[in-house]
């Protein structure tokens, strides 16, 4: 078992006592691997294919946010493969690894913007999002489409 002592704990489970382990065991698990985000984004009520929109990927790094992809839009669906844990963002404590969340924007001229913010990724899964481009319309300006993903309780910053 490679540990210096054996012992066991009031369950009869056995418990390694080996510093170098416990070392090991503290160390920031970073996730390695990437998730996806699948994007369809459509404008005048579904009926057209937002082709030419520009979609921005952010991530946040000590409270500025730190652009890490910019596209046009030209397919349907879109597909965008992201590390879990951005080298430029900043690191929330999940449950199994350490991870980054992602902020999106997509803009398009004669438009509302929208926004979606703390986009959480997990390795190997897809999260899909339908978007609806919806025409400015004269003297209603700030309709911004925001949505704001709430943090899971056990995440820590």
């Amino acid at each position: 078992m490679n540990c210096y002592s054996n012992n066991y704990n009031k369950y009869g489970n056995y418990v390694c006592q080996n510093p170098r382990f416990d070392v090991f065991m503290n160390e920031i698990p970073v996730s390695n691997e990437y998730g996806f985000i699948e994007l369809q984004v459509t404008k005048d009520l579904g009926r057209e294919v937002a082709t030419g929109a520009l979609l921005t990927i952010y991530v946040n790094h000590n409270g500025d946010q730190i652009p890490v992809a910019k596209l046009n839009i030209t397919q349907h669906p879109t597909l965008i493969r992201l590390p879990i844990a951005h080298p430029s963002g900043t690191l929330v404590r999940g449950a199994e690894y350490y991870f980054t969340p992602y902020n999106l924007t997509i803009e398009n001229e004669g438009y509302y913007r929208i926004a979606t913010q703390n986009i959480r990724l997990f390795p190997n899964i897809t999260a899909s999002f339908f978007y609806n481009l919806n025409r400015i319309i004269p003297g209603e300006y700030n309709r911004e489409e925001i949505t704001i993903i709430p943090p899971h309780p056990r995440d820590q910053t």
